[in-house]
């Protein structure tokens, strides 16, 4: 399953550029996104490529069907890895849902606006569970624009620090 999501932002991309490649932010919003044992297993910043893998325990936000509880259980522990090239504002995003046969990642690409700048997240959510795989996605994609508008949030209220 394919989908679209932005980030909008009123400061310019130099800005957010600084937040987006400092491994702070992301601990810093994980805390206040209430995110449980929080790890960061590694980071690395090579002149304009950044790249930061953690770990953390969540909670679905939304209530799953019987045929997904199987799958999902009460918690999910994740591992995200942000990548970005800096220089072109173009980035990858991908979690690796521990137990799920699940594959979530997303294309990022940060545009100017009048007002900043915008962070073009293109979704991609694959199951491989023959039959229920399809529901299974659309679900998880659910999750996501659930939590999506705490996300922005969080890294607006950072934002302002940078």
């Amino acid at each position: 399953m394919k989908y679209e999501e932005r980030q909008e932002f009123s400061q310019p991309w130099e800005t957010v550029k600084q937040m987006f490649s400092d491994p702070g932010y992301f601990e810093k919003k994980a805390k206040i996104l209430q995110r449980r044992d929080v790890k960061v297993l590694e980071h690395e910043q090579k002149g304009e490529h950044f790249r930061i893998r953690f770990s953390f325990d969540e909670t679905p936000t939304i209530e799953l069907p019987s045929f997904a509880q199987r799958f999902a259980g009460k918690s999910a522990h994740v591992i995200e890895q942000d990548s970005w090239n800096l220089k072109t504002r173009t980035g990858k995003l991908s979690f690796e849902l521990q137990g799920l046969p699940v594959k979530l990642s997303a294309d990022m690409k940060v545009l100017d606006t009048d007002e900043g700048c915008v962070n073009v997240l293109s979704w991609n959510v694959s199951c491989s569970v023959p039959l229920i795989g399809g529901k299974f996605e659309k679900l998880i994609a659910q999750d996501i624009q659930f939590k999506a508008a705490a996300d922005l949030a969080a890294s607006r209220a950072l934002l302002k620090k940078y």
